[in-house]
């Protein structure tokens, strides 16, 4: 059983799973005519988005009765779980399996090339269970249960089964759909994801400023959601002795490629289609509705080709070392995954952490006089940016990039203290009101979008100073300039619009940490 069509399969393909009867019910219906799928189709896809061939995830059933035919489960571009969520492309049937002669030869994966390939084009939307906020350290699953992760990504996928490496590596740009695909923050990336044994190293460069490792050990999953133990490891060579042929069909393909004639294989809920080419079966297309849709581009398959430099220091990658990245995640020192990271705050954050009163030299008379003090302390890291000179947009990235880096010690104990300095609410609830808030200032007065930059640089002032480690502050000056703080506050206009109002209810929460910081007795300066 594979539990990943494109990257992964479990070592022990004879794992018990939990049947569909433990699965959370759905709000949803599920229609009719899927209800074969061992774990229940939570997210009610119909026959075009998914359709269950025999040996069904994740619990080998017979699949999808009536079986799947022509043009059934052909997936396509999907970002969300939505059913509508999806592009279905064209597809007209040519022929069913049994009219098709003479028949295709079954596709080969790394069967008889050695065990080693590169598809030099390779376009792929990976799908899996949402594991983090930002969608970095979600993988592939054997059910669709729960929320999924849906990330775009292109690049150059090099495959070496033979003894010479066992490995797998993607080169590529992805898309990280956070707050929401439409609206990332992260936009493009840089990512090297390579796999060797049971261990994953995903290395991403955000911002072409500061290099992140994740560490990981995919599992896969039970129908309850819970983790089965047993480790997955890269895809086995002949997956594709698996794949059952459907027939014939005129597809239109992707990513500008168009209108192919290809033949449309299943195993379980994976999809194939492939080209023959020099009499060999060669895949062109692959869907999995919770594992990921990827489309090679028609001569972008080289068999028998795996340059070992692809592989050359990536097991582990230097980054995923101690003094390698500055965001390490699940990582240990030699660059291998852990269950948890180890990395505290030092004894001075604590002890900050838990002085609730500024000492009287970070404190101002005015409004200004604080910033001006405090901006005094910023100038420290020497890489700094006055507050007019970012957009709203790149101040949330800097946000976003604190959100990753934040000391969870130091995040819980202002929870615990129900101290101002606490984040208020987690990522997802950040994320979603920030594109909200950011469309609706579009369409406002100057002097409102002004207000709600500034918000955002006395928020990313206050997570950076206090939710951040003193090391990791240095590292990230090093990479990036760090905000200032303005020097003037703003007060919402008399008789604001709904929208205005919003904004301005989300600045008074930002410039919060003001009142600690400037004396009670002294007046503001205000801007109207």
């Amino acid at each position: 059983e594979e539990s990943s069509f494109a990257i992964f399969s479990p070592a022990h393909p004879t794992m018990k799973l939990l049947s569909c009867s433990l699965l959370v019910a759905s709000a949803c219906v599920v229609p009719e005519d899927t209800k074969g799928a061992d774990d229940g189709n939570p997210h009610c896809w119909d026959r075009l988005r998914r359709c269950d061939g025999p040996n069904a995830h994740p619990s080998s059933g017979p699949g999808y009765q009536p079986a799947c035919g022509l043009c059934e489960g052909i997936g396509g571009p999907a970002w969300s779980d939505k059913n509508e969520d999806i592009e279905i492309p064209n597809c007209v049937p040519v022929a069913p399996a049994g009219q098709v002669d003479p028949a295709p030869p079954r596709p080969e994966w790394a069967l008889n090339n050695g065990g080693k390939f590169t598809v030099e084009s390779d376009r792929f939307t990976m799908i899996g269970k949402k594991q983090d906020p930002f969608c970095f350290e979600f993988f592939p699953s054997n059910n669709s249960v729960g929320d999924q992760c849906y990330r775009r990504q292109t690049g150059k996928f090099t495959v070496d089964m033979s003894g010479e490496q066992k490995s797998l590596h993607y080169d590529l740009n992805i898309h990280i759909p956070w707050p929401s695909d439409k609206f990332s923050l992260f936009g493009n990336i840089s990512t090297q994801i390579t796999a060797h044994g049971p261990n994953m190293w995903i290395v991403n460069n955000l911002y072409n400023a500061v290099d992140q490792c994740v560490c990981t050990n995919p599992l896969s999953s039970s129908g309850d959601g819970s983790h089965n133990p047993d480790p997955i490891f890269p895809v086995m060579y002949n997956w594709t002795n698996h794949l059952v042929y459907v027939g014939r069909e005129k597809l239109t393909v992707e990513y500008g490629i168009g209108e192919m004639t290809l033949d449309h294989w299943t195993y379980g809920p994976h999809h194939a289609w492939t080209q023959i080419v020099n009499n060999k079966s060669i895949i062109v297309r692959m869907w999995q509705p919770y594992n990921g849709f990827e489309v090679f581009a028609p001569g972008s398959w080289k068999d028998g080709v795996a340059d070992p430099a692809a592989f050359a220091g990536k097991t582990p990658p230097g980054e995923c070392k101690k003094g390698g990245a500055k965001i390490r995640i699940g990582c240990d020192d030699d660059g291998y995954p852990i269950k948890k990271n180890q990395t505290l705050p030092a004894a001075e954050d604590l002890k900050r952490a838990r002085t609730k009163v500024p000492r009287s030299t970070r404190k101002g008379n005015t409004f200004s006089d604080m910033a001006a003090r405090l901006n005094s302390y910023l100038k420290e890291y020497e890489n700094v940016k006055e507050c007019a000179q970012w957009t709203t947009e790149e101040l949330q990235r800097f946000q976003t990039l604190m959100l990753l880096m934040k000391s969870p010690e130091l995040d819980g104990h202002y929870d615990a203290a129900v101290d101002r300095r606490a984040l208020r609410g987690d990522e997802k609830h950040h994320g979603e009101k920030w594109e909200r808030l950011i469309k609706l200032a579009e369409h406002l007065p100057e002097e409102i979008q002004r207000m709600q930059r500034d918000g955002h640089c006395h928020e990313a002032v206050m997570w950076f100073v206090h939710h951040v480690s003193e090391e990791t502050r240095h590292a990230i000056a090093a990479s990036m300039p760090i905000p200032m703080l303005p020097y003037d506050r703003h007060e919402c206009p008399f008789n604001p619009t709904a929208h205005e109002q919003q904004v301005c209810d989300e600045y008074l929460h930002q410039v919060s940490c003001q009142d600690c910081h400037q004396d009670a007795t002294a007046p503001s300066s205000v801007v109207v």
